[in-house]
């Protein structure tokens, strides 16, 4: 038998550099191999990754950016944009996790990968045993300290701090505490340096991004400070300290000299990290120009047009990602429970006209639920053509058979602003009325549009999702319990949950693969409301300084510590 992690160990990509023609990187899908599409079993398997089944060395952050073209500098300011933010809580605000505090002010043990250091880069733990199916053992980089503010005030990060932590989470609602209340029987911390990890039982998807790699409630996190997550000054150990900020807007985080770097001396290399909430694509653009911004996925309809005009203020990256874009529907209120509306909905996306408009022809095809990077798991095309194929006269008669109301509207919400997701509901819309339903679409920032789905205060949703490095979330969204955003995406079908379920459990991977083909496979001859369009080909936009930027799909925690601005 071989086991998940294994497999996926074994298959990780090679290391990929920049393309010396040019200043850009053309990457295939950086998953690709790493998920049982490319690569061959016997790759010898890079020495900068861990291996959950053995002690594992230090990770020095290899990147798989831009080459490093001479000895590191110190300094410079990296930019980065994103949506909207309400509070400063990275355990009940998924914005702050994914772009803020969980990425730049708070350690972990580690962070998960799906590149060449797959599964997982060390962090805060220098070492990880996995002596058996349910127990990870990770020591502690001695010496660790947090970021010298009152009332943490520069102490030791020690074991308890880990424990306490896990144990504070475990038991809240409205957060991503999939871990802790169904994978963790208990933590424990044997001595200063020493954390226990014991599970109820095995599990395939352990090292993900949102299981041991999440960027929230995973942070180490100190426990003085957890009766004011909300609003007051986020204090971590990791690579920056939160300098000043202003919600919503602008989030400055200053170099942590006390950084452990992952072992090596001087890291992080940059003096600063700002992260700017813009109100439009014309201001990222603006802000990129004027190098306040230092990276950018901009509109694919844009891409090779800015790429020309910014010439040599930036270089380029193009990689298929991970993130489904889907439309998916809250399945607790009519019409989605009748599976002639879900019928007729597929009836009506033509996936080829989404990709040509939103992606200028940048994206491929998915067949089942999961993202075209997901090699191993993609079912044949001809197990689901006649399920995804593209009849609006069909999707007419469905309705009819309903009695459809046609003047009843449906409100679709994206989350914006976006690149991609407002050309996404325009698609929709149009493609909708042919068949003679009615769109009405809003917009909400993140921090307001996840509690809604967490509230179940949706109908229908359209959009990209984070980059999911296994099967674990796509498939919990086709599940009665979702566990994650969109509380209410599933079928509702006993049938489809244990099939999820009995998957989630096994360890062989071969064995896992069939498993999650047989339930994706399932949950579309049902016409689950969670539909996935296309896997999209990501087009970054990168300050053409940047040394060392290492390229990961996933959406763990990317400090990018080991990355440095090469200046003339």
């Amino acid at each position: 038998m071989q086991s998940y992690w294994e497999r996926f160990r074994r298959q990780r990509v090679a290391r990929r550099r920049f393309l010396t023609t040019g200043a850009g990187v053309s990457v295939s899908a950086v998953a690709l191999a790493a998920l049982g599409c490319g690569g061959d079993d016997d790759e010898t398997p890079s020495t900068s990754g861990g291996s959950p089944s053995t002690g594992a060395s230090p990770s020095t952050g290899s990147s798989s950016g831009g080459p490093a073209e001479g000895e590191p500098q110190m300094g410079g300011t990296y930019g980065d944009t994103y949506t909207s933010s309400n509070n400063l809580n990275i355990l009940t605000n998924a914005s702050e996790y994914a772009a803020f505090g969980g990425q730049y002010v708070y350690d972990h043990l580690i962070t998960t990968r799906t590149n060449e250091n797959a599964p997982y880069v060390l962090e805060a733990a220098e070492a990880l045993d996995q002596p058996d199916e349910i127990t990870l053992t990770f020591k502690l980089r001695e010496g660790m300290t947090y970021h010298n503010y009152a009332p943490v005030n520069g102490r030791e990060v020690v074991a308890e701090d880990v424990k306490l932590m896990q144990e504070f989470v475990t038991p809240q609602d409205n957060i991503e505490n999939n871990f802790q209340k169904n994978f963790l029987d208990r933590v424990e911390a044997p001595d200063k340096y020493t954390v226990v990890y014991k599970l109820k039982e095995p599990r395939a998807y352990l090292f993900d991004s949102r299981i041991l790699g999440h960027p929230g409630p995973q942070a180490i996190i100190p426990h003085e400070t957890f009766d004011n997550l909300d609003s007051e000054r986020q204090i971590g150990s990791g690579p920056f300290m939160l300098d000043e900020w202003t919600i919503s807007t602008r989030y400055h985080y200053v170099r942590n000299p006390e950084y452990h770097g992952r072992g090596t001396p001087g890291l992080p290399y940059r003096d600063a990290t700002d992260v700017f909430i813009l109100p439009d694509n014309a201001a990222i653009e603006a802000a990129m120009r004027s190098r306040q911004v230092s990276e950018w996925i901009p509109p694919p309809a844009q891409f090779k047009d800015l790429r020309d005009s910014m010439g040599d203020l930036v270089q380029t990256q193009e990689y298929l990602g991970l993130n489904p874009q889907t439309w998916n529907m809250n399945m607790d209120v009519a019409p989605f429970t009748d599976v002639r509306f879900r019928e007729a909905m597929y009836r009506a996306t033509d996936r080829e006209q989404y990709i040509n408009l939103v992606w200028n022809g940048s994206a491929e095809t998915p067949t089942g639920i999961l993202a075209v990077s997901h090699g191993a798991y993609q079912l044949d095309a001809s197990q689901t053509d006649e399920y995804f194929k593209f009849d609006p006269a069909e999707g007419k008669k469905l309705l009819s058979a309903m009695n459809w109301d046609g003047s009843q509207e449906i409100e679709v919400f994206y989350i914006g602003p976006s690149s991609t997701s407002d050309v996404m509901a325009e698609v929709l819309k149009q493609q909708a009325a042919e068949i003679g339903v009615t769109i009405r679409i809003v917009t909400f920032g993140l921090a307001e549009a996840l509690p809604r789905t967490q509230r179940r205060e949706y109908e229908m949703f359209i959009g990209g999702h984070p980059g999911y490095d296994t099967p674990s979330v796509p498939m919990r969204h086709n599940h009665s319990t979702p566990i994650h955003q969109f509380e209410v995406s599933g079928l509702k079908d006993p049938t489809l949950d244990a099939m999820i379920e009995k998957a989630e459990v096994t360890v062989d991977f071969e064995e896992n693969v069939r498993l999650v083909k047989e339930a994706q496979l399932y949950a579309i001859q049902n016409y689950t409301s969670y539909y996935n369009i296309a896997t999209p080909i990501n087009q970054r936009l990168l300050d053409s300084r940047i040394q060392n930027y290492e390229i990961e799909p996933s959406n763990t925690a990317m400090h990018q510590a080991t990355a440095w601005f090469k200046e003339a």
